[in-house]
Order: C-alpha cells, then structure tokens, then sequence
C-alpha cells in the first residue's frame, strides 16, 4: 500500500484528457470518433512515470504498483490505469486501461468515475456509449469532483447521454466553480455560466449577470473571459468607472 502511495503521489501530474466545448472550435477537424471534448485550452502537464523512473526502478515501482492494484487498493487501480491510458509507465493499452479504471471506479474512487466515464464517451477501449458515460460521470459529480462536475453540466447542455437539462446543467457549472479543489475547470465554469446568462441559453437573459461571471474568470487569467469582458462592454457602451482598461476585473467591480 506505501509502495502505491508513493507511486500515486509520482503519477499526480500524469497528462490527462482535457476537453474542449464543441462550440469553442478545439474539436475542429476531429474525425467524429474523438470529436467529444470538452474545456476550451489544451494544458499539458508533466508526465508522472517519467519523475518515478527517475527516482527509482521502473520495473520494481511497476511491479509493485500491479500487486497493489491486483489486491485491490482502489488508488493502485487508479494509477495503473491512467498508465495504461497515457502510456510511459506502461506500455499504453486502452483497454487495461479501461479494466483498471473500472476497478477503481466500482470502489467508488471519484476520479476513476469520471475517466472510465470519458472512455465511454469516445470509445476508448470500451464500446462508445454516451448514457454509460454520463452515468459515470454523474457519480464522479455527487462525490464533489469539480472536473466531473463540470463535464456533467456541459453533458446536461448537449445532451450528450443524458436529456438537456438547463437548470441542473446551470447547478453543475455553479457547483465546479464554488468547488475548494479549483482546477482549470472552475474557471471555465465560470465562463460558461457567463455564456449562459449572455446568450440566453437554458436561463432568462442577464448582461451584468453574465458580466459577474466573465469578470470572475478573468481574475484567474482566463483570456477567452477577458474578450467576452471587453465585448459587453463595447457593444453595450457602458461608460461607467468601471470600464477603465487594464483594471483587474476584482477593482472594476467596485467601481461598478
């Protein structure tokens, strides 16, 4: 159980599937099969396996890390499977990948919940099926995963899986943004429900509460939040204290 501890804790910054919103133009060009993505940049983070090889036996770390998955340690079964996913650690395999987060993933083990869940949804060494997806995901939703739960609102906005749903889509985008463990999904929950509020998508139109939200996500760096933040204020001509440039969007709602 140490040795996948300190297998996880190596594995953390494994590179992960992002998603991109079909609207925002990242799936542009996808073939049908990987078109589903959802999030609006592609971040790339350091791969885990690589810091492990270089701390310690691969092979013993791996064949450590198998025991612990075979005896049934759900974060064992989390990191093999990411693995499998990724490859690196592993030789990448898609459908051990698929066994091992389904292991996981019957524990209950959040994370696991939602990437089996995106595995269904792109038929990644499991037959594609959107319900079987957003069913894993919703899981992953109710255990307080912000990633999940904002993969469950745009789900709940496309109707991927599950019937549109406005007001639980809205919900799931409210609770990824409020969520403790913020990730680049809470920002780009925020930026939805202000795409929600300006457009009038599945809620009565709002321009200041869309405003509230942009101007939030751009106190995180969000750029896509900044353009619509400059957008509304252009087209809208608001000529109040605060449509000063260059001000962090935190003071301009003060002077507002």
């Amino acid at each position: 159980a140490a040795v996948a501890a300190a297998a996880c804790a190596a594995l953390g910054s494994l590179t992960a599937l992002v998603w991109a919103s079909p609207s925002s133009g990242a799936c542009a060009g996808r073939s049908s099969s990987s078109r589903r993505c959802w999030g609006t940049t592609m971040r790339a983070r350091p791969l885990g396996a690589t810091a492990l090889r270089a701390s310690a036996d691969g092979t013993k770390a791996v064949q450590s890390l198998r025991a612990d998955a075979e005896a049934g340690i759900p974060a064992a079964q989390h990191v093999l499977g990411v693995a499998y996913r990724d490859g690196g650690l592993v030789g990448k395999d898609l459908e051990w990948a698929a066994h091992w987060l389904h292991k996981a993933a019957s524990q209950g083990h959040a994370k696991s919940q939602l990437e089996l869940g995106m595995l269904f949804l792109n038929g990644k060494g499991v037959q594609e099926d959107e319900k079987v997806s957003a069913s894993w995901v919703s899981l992953a939703a109710n255990q307080g995963l912000g990633d999940a739960q904002f993969q469950m609102a745009m789900m709940l906005l496309g109707g991927i899986g599950v019937e549109v749903n406005g007001e639980w889509a809205k919900y799931w985008l409210e609770q990824a943004a409020a969520n403790p463990e913020r990730s680049a999904k809470s920002d780009d929950a925020l930026f939805r429900l202000g795409l929600m509020y300006q457009t009038g998508q599945q809620v009565e139109q709002d321009i200041k509460q869309a405003l509230m939200y942009f101007e939030r996500a751009c106190d995180n760096d969000h750029a896509q939040a900044f353009v619509k933040v400059q957008e509304i204020r252009r087209n809208k001509g608001f000529i109040s204290p605060g449509n000063t440039p260059g001000l962090p969007g935190r003071i301009r709602r003060e002077l507002w």
